[in-house]
C-alpha cells in the first residue's frame, strides 16, 4: 500500500497545472518530499497515471531496460518513467551491477540468505552406528575440505613467493 493516496497525489498533479504551483511548494503545502511530487508529476505527465511501487524484476526486464536506456542514450529518470520504475536509483543500482558482474549479476535473487543451517552430512549418532552410505558422505565431505585447504595453503605460499620475488627484483632494480 502507498504512503499517499492517489487521490492526493492528483490533486498535487492538478494544482501543479492549474495554479503552477512547483514542486517546492506544493511540498509545502501537502507535506509529501518534493523529489517525490517531481516524480509524479513527471509519471502523470507522461502515463496519465502513477506507477504502482514494483519490488521484484526479472532479469530480462533489468537488460532490456539498460539496453534500451543505452540505445535512445536516456538518464536513469527519464528510462526509470518510461518503464514504470517508481525511482530512479533502481536504474543505477543495476547498470552498476551490470558493469562490476556483467549480465549474470542482473539474474542474481535479492535478499538475506537463510539463517537455517544447510542439514548436516555428519549423522548425530556414534560413528560404530553410521551405514556406508553416511560413512561414505561424511569421508566425502572430509576429503572436499581437505582439497580446499591444501588448495588455500598452495595459493598464500604463492603469494608470499611473488611478493619475495617482487622485493628481491626491486631491491636490485634500486642498485
Amino acid at each position: 500500500m502507498s504512503k499517499y493516496s492517489e487521490e492526493l497525489k492528483i490533486k498535487i498533479v492538478l494544482d501543479h497545472k492549474s495554479k503552477g504551483f512547483g514542486a517546492r511548494v506544493l511540498s509545502h503545502i501537502y507535506g509529501p518530499d518534493r523529489k517525490c511530487i517531481e516524480q509524479w508529476i513527471a509519471q502523470y505527465e507522461l502515463n496519465g497515471k502513477f506507477t504502482k511501487p514494483t519490488r521484484h524484476f526479472s532479469g530480462d526486464f533489468k537488460l532490456k531496460v539498460l539496453n534500451y536506456q543505452q540505445e535512445h542514450n536516456l538518464s536513469d529518470q527519464s528510462t526509470a518513467l518510461i518503464f514504470g520504475i517508481t525511482d530512479k536509483s533502481t536504474v543505477s543500482a543495476w547498470r552498476k551491477k551490470y558493469i562490476t558482474g556483467g549480465t549474470e549479476a542482473l539474474f542474481q535473487k535479492q535478499g538475506r540468505r537463510s539463517k537455517m543451517p544447510k542439514k548436516s552430512l555428519i549423522p548425530n549418532k556414534p560413528r560404530e552406528e553410521w551405514t556406508k552410505d553416511e560413512e561414505l558422505a561424511y569421508l566425502r565431505m572430509e576429503n572436499d575440505f581437505l582439497k580446499k585447504y591444501l588448495a588455500l595453503v598452495q595459493e598464500d605460499d604463492r603469494k608470499k613467493q611473488q611478493q619475495k620475488k617482487d622485493r628481491e627484483q626491486s631491491m636490485l632494480s634500486e642498485n
